[in-house]
């Protein structure tokens, strides 16, 4: 301006409409932020889930939690949040909780066999009918 007196950081913006005195290089990214306050400068989407990273690099958007046990689903969709391996058997329960862990079927007749390996899968005594 013509007026350096009236432009204090130097951005060529007089002071008086300058929305970010004091802030030579102003909102770069339109988020209504001004640089030395923005905490993504350079990312005019910010932190909308408040998760303290940025959402152009946040692989789980308005996820606040993320991706806590990292297998790539975010929590707010992970069936099994906080079980890395979630349900390989897809038998629906997590993992971890599994007591038959690969086996589907699970222990139907409860005689602590997984019915995989059971011989006789609805024979809580597996008696063989000796």
């Amino acid at each position: 301006p013509a007026d350096a007196g009236n432009d204090a950081d130097a951005d060529a913006l007089c002071d008086d409409v300058d929305s970010c005195p004091g802030d030579a290089v102003n909102d770069a990214d339109s988020d209504s932020l001004c640089y030395l306050v923005d905490s993504c400068p350079g990312d005019a989407l910010n932190d909308a889930d408040s998760d303290f990273i940025c959402d152009g690099v946040d692989s789980c958007r308005n996820d606040a939690a993320n991706d806590l046990d990292v297998d790539g689903i975010c929590d707010g969709m992970d069936t099994c949040p906080g079980d890395a391996l979630n349900d390989p058997d897809s038998d629906n329960i997590c993992f971890g909780l599994d007591i038959c862990p690969g086996d589907a079927l699970n222990d139907a007749d409860s005689d602590i066999t997984c019915d995989g390996v059971d011989s006789c899968r609805h024979d809580g005594g597996n008696d063989m009918d000796s």
